[in-house]
């Protein structure tokens, strides 16, 4: 479904009249969202977001909507609390935001949770990269000084719907595995059983388009006084290793 057209949300959410939409879709190439696909990034992340979310609030739908942790600038040296002021300072970040204030105005009915580092199953992730370059190289130079939360797509997933079964406070929360890291720590993890050096590097040696936050670390305190069990992601990297 294309959520950058109105009429088809519209009609298909009509159709269906669901009781819960979990919206995931998303633009996430960040650094082309700076230039070249900066109207899509928009499109997609606000405009998409908001389409699916009046089209939500017609048919008595509750939202679940994902959105990440470069919603912040990544100044701060400790965890990001839920209600942190929010700064950010790509384009990717800004229309994430933007799509967040969209369901905020629209429903009452609603769920945001931020995540960061996304791996799993499906899609391009910093795993899958880490692997595939392993095969085919001896050393990789990976950036130390980017902290963040990794998140397994199963436990975001189970979160999701915790959540809504279990008719948890609407609102805003944060939600990655347990534990923080840097991409360094991240990748020397994912390669420990491979055959190839990781070395640190500065994240200079890797310039880029897009501003990355240097400390996104956002704190779990919401999510966990829910009651729900968050595993830590050494434990979450090594049950999705086993899998793939």
């Amino acid at each position: 479904m294309d959520i950058t057209n109105k009429k088809i949300v519209d009609e298909k959410v009509n159709a269906l009249k669901p009781a819960v939409i979990y919206h995931c879709a998303a633009y996430t190439a960040v650094d082309n969202a700076e230039d070249v696909a900066k109207d899509l990034n928009w499109q997609v992340n606000e405009v998409g977001t908001r389409n699916v979310a009046e089209a939500a609030k017609k048919v008595g739908a509750k939202m679940v909507y994902i959105s990440t942790d470069y919603v912040f600038d990544g100044t701060n040296e400790g965890e990001y609390e839920v209600d942190a002021p929010v700064n950010p300072k790509n384009e990717y970040g800004k229309a994430k935001l933007a799509g967040e204030e969209a369901v905020k105005s629209i429903l009452d009915d609603y769920y945001i949770i931020r995540t960061s580092w996304v791996f799993g199953k499906y899609g391009k992730n910093f795993v899958y990269t880490m692997l595939r370059l392993a095969k085919d190289h001896d050393k990789l130079t990976v950036v130390n000084d980017q902290f963040g939360r990794p998140t397994w797509t199963r436990t975001l997933a189970e979160f999701m719907t915790y959540l809504v079964d279990n008719n948890q406070p609407f609102g805003t929360y944060q939600l990655s595995n347990e534990g923080s890291c840097s991409w360094y720590e991240f990748a020397s993890a994912i390669l420990k059983d491979q055959d190839v050096e990781v070395a640190p590097v500065d994240s200079s040696a890797y310039p880029a388009k897009a501003y990355r936050p240097r400390h996104s670390v956002m704190s779990l305190k919401k999510a966990e006084s829910t009651g729900f069990e968050i595993m830590d992601w050494q434990s979450a990297l090594q049950q999705f290793l086993k899998l793939i």
